[in-house]
């Protein structure tokens, strides 16, 4: 998915889908050229020390912790949250690009 390429929500459910939500905690972030990820966490680091190492990072959402079905099929399937999710993310990567620095948007 790209927020450049006119990106559509069932995109965005697919990435979601793709996430475990019991192995950790997840984050939604968008890279310079519009390229959309979920990445897992590392046990050992915070959130803010995973955006410190993407050097390409953009935007990012707040951090969907583990055991809330933020991501996974559950999130997936749950219209209301992908509805939400998009939208913010539309709205939130208008904002943010060409930006000098990560934008971080923790309510959405």
């Amino acid at each position: 998915m790209n927020m450049e390429k006119d990106p559509r929500v069932n995109d965005l459910r697919e990435l979601i889908r793709e996430g475990n939500d019991r192995a950790g905690h997840h984050v939604l972030w968008v890279a310079k050229n519009g390229d959309v990820h979920v990445s897992m966490v590392p046990e050992n680091q915070s959130p803010v020390g995973f955006q410190n190492e993407q050097p390409d990072m953009q935007l990012r959402l707040e951090t969907f912790e583990a055991g809330n079905d933020y991501v996974g099929p559950n999130a997936a399937n749950d219209a209301e949250w992908m509805n939400e999710l998009f939208e913010a993310l539309t709205r939130e990567w208008a904002k943010a690009k060409g930006k000098g620095e990560v934008q971080y948007v923790d309510q959405f």
